[in-house]
């Protein structure tokens, strides 16, 4: 997915735009499964159990401060490209909506196997979306965003930063809601620990995939 010249800018942009919509999908279906918010969702619902304050300003605030890291992390390397992802996180949270609810007219009977498929669609859902949008490289959503700054950083494989990074935010989200909150489930939940490790895993595997069948991996990370 190596794109240059003009003739190809439009098709960078719709990969990024279908790869944040596919994600967006992936978050609804991981709400509506009931089984836990997205890893990268965890904090910035914690702090609307915590604060009361609307998920589109936790949402934003938690971005902005992932931008913010990304900066401490990559330092002379910090492209002024990367404030675009405050834009992304706009588009995405739009599609966000849109997605739900579509996502919400899907027959849902609440039952352990019905859970558990829409968590399965989630987690192959965000993947795929991230192994859609990343490599367009125009500006990451800031999540991923500090997954692609530490890989740069360290050289280590994006899906393996990205498991630990989901885990970090699970981890951080528990200890919020233990400290601040009635319980400290209130932003995660089984499904959220699984989407941890699993995102990560899944976007090994399609890489992989995709390699196989092309002959060439596709490139997650933009210095």
């Amino acid at each position: 997915m190596q794109l240059n010249g003009e003739e190809l800018t439009v098709k960078r942009i719709l990969l990024f735009i279908l790869g944040l919509f596919i994600m967006a999908f992936g978050v609804s279906f991981s709400i509506v499964s009931t089984l836990g918010t997205t890893p990268i969702s965890s904090i910035a619902y914690a702090l609307v159990l915590i604060t009361n304050i609307d998920i589109g300003i936790t949402t934003f605030v938690f971005n902005a401060a992932l931008i913010l890291l990304q900066f401490l992390i990559l330092r002379s390397r910090f492209h002024k490209k990367r404030l675009l992802q405050l834009i992304n996180c706009v588009v995405f949270g739009y599609f966000n909506t849109l997605a739900l609810a579509v996502v919400s007219q899907i027959p849902f009977d609440g039952s352990v196997l019905m859970m558990a498929v829409f968590l399965i669609v989630s987690i192959f859902l965000i993947a795929f979306g991230i192994f859609v949008y990343m490599p367009a490289n125009i500006a990451p959503l800031p999540g991923e965003g500090c997954v692609e700054a530490v890989a740069i950083v360290t050289g280590w494989r994006f899906s393996t930063i990205k498991i630990g990074f989901d885990a970090t935010m699970v981890a951080i989200a528990l200890l919020m809601c233990w400290l601040w909150y009635a319980t400290p489930f209130g932003a995660v939940n089984i499904g959220t620990v699984i989407s941890a490790f699993m995102v990560g895993f899944t976007l090994r595997q399609i890489n992989n995939i995709y390699a196989h069948i092309t002959g060439k991996p596709v490139n997650m990370v933009h210095k």
